[in-house]
């Protein structure tokens, strides 16, 4: 006897009915609808990108290249280009910055006040004044680093330079000579072990303390940069 195969069938998702949308021909179109406010937002969006567009290449166009000093450089040194780059900036007259194409005429010049990093470089900060001026010399004093204060001495400080006895002499019994000077520049410590401290003084007086310098029995004293009779709190 001759058995039918039973034939079972299950639901499938490509069984179900197409959306009209994709249907044959003919068959009526679905219609998505509008959302004003999407295509609104859109629309803003664009205006915004375009705006901010046309504000940073407004902006770019109006700054200018100056130059920034990437190392600090003390009142009184010499500005050499490695402590100097360049920056955007926009162009203020109150700053005075300098300009990025005046880089050679900068370097070699000395620093009329303290420059900290990341400063701008404008034309009040650079002195074209040659040390010594009139009437002054500059005196190198080689000094042990026990002959210096810890404090690190940088070019513009006020110091004097102290003549003192000879190991294991008494204390003198008046105050010991010294010489009143303004610091230049500092070496590093040398192979000897000194450090040198170029000091600029009155040339009338510079003889005199060339003469203690080289008796190796000096001390460099460091004074404050405030004029005397200042606050008395």
């Amino acid at each position: 006897m001759a058995q039918t195969a039973r034939l079972e069938t299950t639901d499938h998702p490509f069984d179900q009915p197409l959306d009209p949308a994709f249907g044959p021909p003919g068959a009526p179109l679905r219609r998505y609808r509008r959302r004003p406010a999407l295509i609104g937002l859109g629309v803003g969006m664009l205006a915004t990108c375009g705006t901010g567009a046309a504000y940073l290449a407004q902006s770019s166009s109006d700054t200018v290249e100056v130059l920034a000093v990437t190392g600090t450089v003390h009142r009184g040194e010499v500005i050499d280009a490695g402590r100097l780059t360049t920056a955007r900036a926009a162009p203020d007259p109150a700053l005075d910055p300098v300009a990025a194409s005046e880089l050679s005429a900068v370097v070699g010049r000395r620093a009329a006040t303290d420059l900290p990093a990341g400063t701008l470089l404008t034309s009040g900060a650079v002195t074209t004044t040659s040390l010594p001026a009139a009437g002054q010399s500059v005196v190198g004093v080689a000094v042990t680093e026990a002959q210096l204060p810890r404090s690190e001495l940088v070019a513009g400080d006020h110091v004097r330079v102290f003549g003192t006895p000879s190991l294991g002499d008494d204390p003198p019994s008046r105050p010991p000579e010294s010489v009143a000077a303004a610091v230049v520049d500092v070496s590093d410590v040398l192979d000897s072990g000194h450090v040198v401290v170029d000091v600029v003084v009155p040339d009338d007086v510079a003889g005199t303390l060339v003469a203690m310098v080289a008796t190796g029995r000096v001390a460099v004293v460091l004074d404050s940069a405030e004029p005397d009779g200042g606050d008395d709190r």
